[in-house]
């Protein structure tokens, strides 16, 4: 035990045990553990940088104008506040960190809050209360954090367990579970995730299967897998890599899935829809081309010099002025002027003037075709409508 140090030296270097009291230490010093680790029962406080050559516990330190690199472990009761760098080749335990360069721990952190001015990087795992960063955050470990707030970009490779992330430029993480995202520029997730809400104004892509809730995109949304969603709004594009199930989904452009989707309320397409499956949903509505397996809705809409391909069923289908369609089926059918549809099995149908239907027109209750409409066939009325098995 080490008694009545005050202070050491600039550019000195002493072998230390445990020193009580404070200590104070000068720009470029070194101090090295005779025992592995240094123990300060006070505070320390540096005017400039220095070194520790083992591992080094105190209740609270203070870098001015520097630096401070420990080779093994770091531990304080209180707080660290370096205006420089911080290097740890162990692990960090602290309640409050606050550094104004950069974060750099080879092994895990644990600390209630950390404050950078510049970059943290962490070579294991890392359980933080709130973290952020003016310019990066990097996690190789697991990441258990309730919030994280960087203005460029976070990067965490192991699995993460997150209340919130914010970031100004781009965010990828690995897989686990999230409440809310905001990033200004891109979101990938490279593992099965499962995120409460997504904001992104660029582009979010989920290589794996995930789980959200509200997205909203500026660009483009892009899945590997499979999705479920609450609610989706991009105002570019969607695309599904697997089986999709949700509540409401609005696309400004155009929306596309490799397996089948079904969504409780309505599905919302500005642009183009193609499902190499089937879709199920309360609402469907698309300006410009859909095409699917099999289409099912309550009503369902096809906007004006729209393209309809593959068998649709709903209860109000409208196909409008010089769009094209091939198989219909429902309850409430309108065809507008100069459409074009192969097939149309209704209970009620009406059919403007110029329209064609080059196959059959099958109803059960009403048919109502306007002068200069075209029908190949002459309309049957029949007992029931033979409804698609899908």
């Amino acid at each position: 035990m080490t008694e009545g140090i005050k202070s050491i030296e600039p550019g000195k270097e002493v072998e230390l045990d445990t020193v009580k009291g404070n200590l104070q230490v000068g720009d470029g010093a070194t101090l090295v553990a005779s025992k592995n680790t240094i123990v300060v029962t006070g505070n320390i406080v540096a005017k400039g940088s220095f070194l520790v050559e083992g591992s080094l516990e105190a209740v609270s330190i203070r870098c001015k104008r520097g630096s401070l690199e420990v080779e093994g472990d770091l531990k304080v009761s209180k707080y660290l506040s370096i205006d420089k760098r911080l290097v740890v080749s162990g692990n960090i335990t602290a309640p409050e960190i606050n550094v104004g360069g950069s974060l750099n721990a080879h092994k895990d952190i644990q600390c209630a809050e950390v404050s950078v001015g510049g970059s943290i990087t962490i070579g294991g795992n890392a359980a933080i209360e709130t973290a952020g960063a003016g310019g990066t955050i990097k996690i190789a470990g697991s990441s258990n954090i309730g919030s994280i707030k960087v203005g460029g970009s976070v990067t965490l490779e192991g699995t993460t367990e997150l209340d919130s992330l914010r970031v100004g430029g781009t965010g990828r993480v690995s897989g686990g579970k999230i409440g809310k995202v905001r990033i200004g520029g891109s979101f990938k997730a490279s593992e099965p995730i499962e995120v409460e809400s997504i904001d992104v104004g660029g582009t979010t892509k989920l290589e794996s299967d995930a789980k959200v809730g509200v997205v909203s995109v500026g660009g483009t949304f892009k899945t590997g897998a499979n999705l479920e969603f609450d609610t989706i709004n991009v105002g570019g594009t969607v695309s599904i890599g697997g089986d999709a199930t949700g509540k409401n989904l609005s696309v400004g452009g155009a929306l596309s899935a490799s397996g089948n989707m079904k969504v409780e309320g309505k599905v919302s397409v500005g642009g183009t829809i193609k499902i190499e499956g089937t879709i199920f949903a309360d609402e469907i509505s698309v300006g410009g081309t859909f095409r699917s397996q099999f289409a099912k809705a309550k009503y369902f809409k096809i906007g004006r010099r729209g393209d309809v391909y593959g068998p649709v069923q709903a209860d109000k289908l409208i196909i409008s002025e010089r769009s094209n369609a091939e198989d219909l089926f429902g309850g409430e059918i309108i065809i507008e002027e100069r459409a074009r549809v192969r097939n149309v099995y209704g209970e009620s149908i009406f059919i403007e003037n110029k329209a064609r239907i080059s196959g059959d027109v099958e109803y059960t209750d009403d048919l109502s075709v306007e002068s200069g409409a075209e029908l190949k066939r002459e309309p049957k009325k029949v007992k029931s409508i033979n409804y698609p098995d899908y």
